[in-house]
């Protein structure tokens, strides 16, 4: 047997070449049936879309009936009524509408509650009478509690509210500035109070000086007097608080800021909303339900027990 072996070096790297270099792919599929069945996925994908859509129908067309009686019958009398026409108009100034509008809804609410309890014929004219006293008093109690709470936190709030502005705008005093303002303001108040012909730039310039205002906030403190004397038609008694608000726009009015971003401005607006919303919510879904409720409707129980103790031993006597 003859054996011949193939030594010529460029033969075995041809050979290597050939075993390293890979084929070139060749791509058999027709463009036009890819197309085709995009086009069928599509029609089943509408067809099942719109089995869907014929399923929940008949709720889509309930929800659409029940939405339409309600805004012909109860929401357009409502809107269009001359009470809350009055409402709107008295509201429309309103520092905290959002506040008022909690407010009024939880007065519906409470307002319902009664009148169903008192058309209840299930239950004993006292006991009637009695839930719905109840109910009223607890609505003035939570209300009176919310608003309350809420004034009180308005300062501390505020003061967050211009720590919040002032790292926004890097500016480091902002926070401090505006606080003075307000101490020296309510310092101002409380000694007109106590001297009526109180030399108030002079006060000023000695709270500047015990306290150490900055000059932007002197200017405006001066300014306020100034506004304060202009509208007064006898003595001065008070000078006005500035709010957060003011005072921010009072210092781009003489170029010591820039004006906020309405970004940055929604959200000091939306700041308050948000105290009013955190007190009123805390106190009528949590404070009421679990404080003020039970030892309520506990009371209530008493009182019926004693009013049928003593109309049992009037009986007996």
């Amino acid at each position: 047997m003859n054996v011949t072996f193939n030594t010529n070096p460029i033969n075995r790297y041809n050979q290597k070449f050939n075993q390293c270099t890979p084929k070139p792919q060749s791509f058999t599929g027709n463009p036009v049936s890819t197309v085709l069945d995009t086009e069928d996925a599509l029609i089943k994908l509408a067809a099942e879309e719109s089995k869907r859509s014929s399923f929940f129908k008949p709720f889509s067309d309930f929800y659409d009936n029940v939405t339409d009686k309600i805004a012909k019958h109860f929401t357009s009398k409502v809107v269009d009524s001359k009470a809350l026409g009055y409402v709107a108009d008295k509201l429309k100034n309103s520092n905290n509408l959002f506040q008022q509008c909690l407010i009024i809804g939880s007065l519906i609410t409470s307002g319902l509650y009664m009148e169903k309890t008192l058309t209840n014929d299930k239950l004993e004219k006292d006991r009637k009478n009695t839930l719905a006293v109840n109910q009223g008093l607890t609505f003035l109690v939570s209300t009176i509690g919310a608003c309350t709470l809420d004034k009180y936190m308005e300062n501390w709030w505020e003061n967050v509210t211009a720590k919040f502005v002032g790292l926004q705008v890097e500016d480091g005093k902002f926070e401090k500035n505006f606080k003075d303002l307000k101490v020296a303001i309510n310092k101002v108040n409380n000694e007109l109070k106590k001297t009526p012909d109180l030399d108030v730039f002079k006060f000023a310039e000695d709270v500047k000086a015990t306290m150490g205002l900055s000059e932007d906030t002197y200017t405006i403190l001066t300014r306020n007097i100034k506004k304060a004397i202009n509208n007064s038609d006898d003595k001065l008694k008070s000078i006005p608080k500035i709010n957060l608000d003011k005072f921010i726009e009072k210092l781009v009015k003489d170029k010591k800021m820039n004006p906020l971003s309405s970004e940055l401005a929604g959200k000091v607006k939306g700041m308050g909303l948000l105290r009013s919303m955190l007190v009123f919510g805390f106190v009528y879904r949590f404070f009421v339900p679990v404080v003020v409720t039970k030892p309520a409707n506990m009371l209530c129980e008493k009182y019926l027990a004693h009013k049928q103790n003593k109309k049992e031993a009037k009986q007996v006597a």
